[in-house]
């Protein structure tokens, strides 16, 4: 069982996380003409809390996650809602094939950082869009690694805003706008996060 199987159980009761995938949300929501005609991926999709903030404007998210038991809250969740354009969808990130041409909007709330090789990574997300389509990733800001109380499994302290502007043109995507949408206050520290938006 992984670490984030064990955290499954709790991971909702954070505020701090809950109000984090709201702001992100609403960005998303400002920022982006959602329709509902479009199918979204949601990757590292967790419990659903950014999932459940798009789902009302879209047709279908795949909500994809490497952890079981994140995604089995998640549909409990939608069970209990009664929410039915929700498909959670258990792959590994980097290792799994995640579609061509599939999707009119990617979404992601603080995955990015658990990523290893993100410049990969943006090429096959690059790949996964139709045309046109959108991205929204949002994740942490340069941080000295206090963060996580453990940072087994973080590969990046958060990212350098210019940096995540460069890794998108380089994947090829344009109309590119990186932002701060929320400063998450912890411990009496503040961690900027940022939402990197594009097109393909």
């Amino acid at each position: 069982m992984s670490k984030f199987d064990q955290l499954a159980k709790e991971w909702d009761e954070k505020p701090l996380r809950v109000e984090n995938a709201k702001k992100i949300g609403q960005a998303i929501i400002d920022n982006i003409p959602l329709s509902k005609d479009w199918v979204v991926m949601d990757f590292g999709a967790g419990t659903g809390l950014l999932t459940f903030y798009i789902q009302p404007f879209v047709k279908q998210i795949d909500a994809v996650d490497n952890s079981q038991g994140m995604l089995d809250v998640l549909k409990e969740k939608a069970e209990k809602a009664d929410v039915n354009n929700i498909n959670p969808v258990l792959k590994d990130l980097e290792k799994d094939n995640l579609g061509e041409n599939k999707y009119d909007l990617i979404i992601s709330s603080m995955t990015l950082h658990h990523i290893k090789d993100v410049e990969k990574f943006l090429e096959k997300l690059y790949k996964a869009l139709k045309e046109s389509g959108y991205i929204a990733i949002a994740d942490l800001e340069e941080e000295e690694g206090t963060f996580h109380s453990d940072n087994e499994g973080v590969h990046h302290f958060g990212f350098d805003k210019e940096k995540v502007k460069e890794l998108y043109e380089r994947a090829g995507f344009k109309d590119i706008d990186v932002f701060t949408v929320n400063v998450i206050n912890k411990e009496g520290k503040d961690y900027p996060v940022f939402l990197a938006i594009g097109r393909k």
